[in-house]
Formats: structure tokens, sequence, C-alpha cells
């Protein structure tokens, strides 16, 4: 019940936002059960991959505001976003950043590059989705959705 309550949200959410990344994705490690490239132990893939080039854009998903930019461990240069309906998005392996915390961006707005930092076997975007719950929480959930609302 708890995870249709959350879809819910989510696309109630999602009816006045636009998702702004360029088609076609091509998704190269799915959201969910897998065996990890690095480690080779069955692991919870907590975003998509999405191949792309070293050195292409990231455009922000959606506006909002940054609250961490930097380092942060497996994920490499990362960047997280807080949107104005409480999800958050990570964007991981960057090789470099063009935001630092407490700046506003505008859907669309190049945020940093596609890199291969971090735990990584070669550039890509890793993208998270984070939702709220009921308890004041978040949790993971599949960034596929938002290309859904298309």
């Amino acid at each position: 019940m708890r995870k249709i309550i959350i879809f819910m949200m989510l696309c109630c959410s999602l009816l006045s936002m636009s998702v702004v990344y360029a088609d076609p994705l091509v998704i190269t490690s799915t959201f969910g059960p897998r065996i990890n490239p690095i480690t080779g132990e069955y692991s919870f893939h907590t975003g998509i991959d999405i191949a792309k080039n070293y050195g292409d854009p990231i455009p922000a998903l959606f506006s909002g505001e940054v609250v961490f930019a930097g380092p942060k461990g497996g994920y490499g240069n990362a960047i997280i976003l807080h949107h104005a309906d409480n999800t958050y998005t990570l964007y991981g392996h960057c090789s470099q950043l063009f935001v630092v915390a407490g700046q506003k961006v505008k859907a669309g707005e190049v945020i940093g590059l596609i890199g291969s930092t971090g735990n990584s076997t070669g550039p890509h975007l890793h993208l998270e989705y984070w939702v709220p719950t009921q308890n004041g929480g978040w949790e993971y959930a599949d960034p596929l959705i938002l290309w859904s609302q298309k």
C-alpha cells in the first residue's frame, strides 16, 4: 500500500514538472537488484546509469537548489539538487562541477560534465531520484518514472 501511495504522490507532483534531458536515453544499468560491476557482488542499484561521452554536459532535470556539490565516496564528484516538490536528484561520476551548495538552478541549466570519477567503469551519468516518505524520510525511486510522464 505504501508503494502505491508513493507512486500516486510522484504522479501528482510530476504533472506540473517537465523533464529536461536529450533523447534517446541509453540506460546501461537499471534501478534495482543487480551484480555490481565493480565488486561482483549482488546489490541494489539506487539509480540508473545513462551512457554519455566524457565531457558531455549534464543538465538539471528540474529547477531547484544545490544542497551538495563535491566528492562523495563511490559517486565520485556528485551534485544533489532539492526540488520544490520536496524530491531530490543526485548526479554522480561528474568530471567537472559548475555549481556550489546554496546555488539555485533552473531546469536545463548545465550543472556539470559527464565523467568517470568514484566507483565507475567508464564515463556515464549515475542518476538517483529520492522521494519523501510518510515518516518524514526519503527513499529511492526509479528515475525512469520521470520520463514516463513526458
